[in-house]
This record gives C-alpha cells, structure tokens and sequence, in this order.
C-alpha cells in the first residue's frame, strides 16, 4: 500500500474516475457501433450460432470489451492506497 499526501490521493482519485468514465464511453460506443453499424453496413442477414450477428457482436462482444479494459484500468491505473489520514506522527 502507499503512502501518499493528502493532495496526492485526490489526484490519484481523478485518475481513476476519468479512467472509469473514458472506458465507458468506448464500451458505449462498441455497443452502438457493434449493434447498428453491423447491421447497417451488411446488407445481408447474417448469424452466429443461429443469432443475428448485430445481437452477438453488440452484447458479448461489448462484455468481452469491458472485462479486457477493467483488467487493463485496474493493473495500469488504479493505485491502492489508504484513504484514512494520518497526523505527523502517523498515527491515524
């Protein structure tokens, strides 16, 4: 665990909420794109495992997406350290 000051907790925080914000909205973004780009640009029906392609690419691959970047976030960015303060003598 590390220590850190009190401004340097906050600053780690941001870090980690605009981390979290920026790959939602590229999980939202495959989503949209996997379930209506798909399905637009290919004239022709076609599946996976007996699903229309759109549904599977959209839905699992959007899961799919987001377990790879939440390991990603959280081996790069996320820190831990604790939130409790400590006074000069590191007592807390």
């Amino acid at each position: 665990m590390q220590k850190m000051s009190y401004k340097e907790k906050f600053v780690q925080m941001n870090k980690e909420a605009n981390a979290t914000w920026i790959i939602a909205a590229i999980i939202i973004a495959f989503w949209w794109i996997g379930g209506f780009g798909v399905y637009e640009m290919s004239g022709a029906e076609w599946t996976i495992m007996g699903m229309p392609a759109w549904f599977m690419i959209s839905c699992f691959g959007s899961w799919i997406l987001s377990i790879a970047l939440v390991v990603f976030i959280v081996k790069k960015v996320f820190k831990d350290f604790d939130l409790d303060e400590e006074d000069e003598k590191g007592v807390k």
